[in-house]
């Protein structure tokens, strides 16, 4: 976990496009060329990406350590939304408990844990903490330019029927 990069973890500006790569510079698009539908549908489908990259490291993390063979395991769970979006978010499980744990009761098994692998979990616990913020930043950044793409705004009226 340590040693593996992210292209998550090399993006220098707000936007990066899809075109940089590990050895190619993250290029930035001044928000004056964010204009129109098609500007608007550009961004989308970054964030959109970048959504899927979070995703999928949020998998991998949890994959690693569920294969590390400890009482303790980070789980990606997958939450419907009323909005109908999907929220993924990495918790904490127990062996033999069946809900999501808070890093305290994680600790709190660390005397059945080898010693050299209680600074791995911290490592997890943090990147695990970075990884449901930006999952919540480009869900959420995500759900807005696609209102904004369907009503022309962010925010939609509710009429009431009365």
């Amino acid at each position: 976990m340590t040693d593996r990069t992210s292209d998550l973890d090399r993006r220098r500006k707000a936007f990066k496009g899809k075109g940089a790569g590990v050895d190619q510079p993250a290029t930035a698009l001044p928000i004056a060329r964010v204009a129109g539908p098609a500007g608007f549908r550009v961004l989308l489908r970054s964030y959109e990406h970048w959504l899927d990259e979070t995703v999928n490291e949020m998998q991998t993390l949890a994959l690693e350590t569920a294969t590390a063979g400890l009482d303790v395991s980070l789980r990606c769970v997958r939450i419907a939304l009323a909005s109908g979006a999907t929220r993924h978010r990495l918790d904490w499980f127990v062996r033999g408990e069946p809900h999501a744990v808070a890093w305290a009761r994680v600790k709190v098994c660390f005397n059945r844990i080898p010693a050299p692998l209680r600074p791995y979990l911290q490592q997890c616990n943090a990147r695990a903490k970075e990884l449901n913020a930006l999952e919540s930043v480009f869900r959420y950044a995500t759900s807005q330019l696609t209102m904004y793409l369907e009503h022309g705004t962010v925010k939609v009226r509710r009429t009431s029927d009365a």
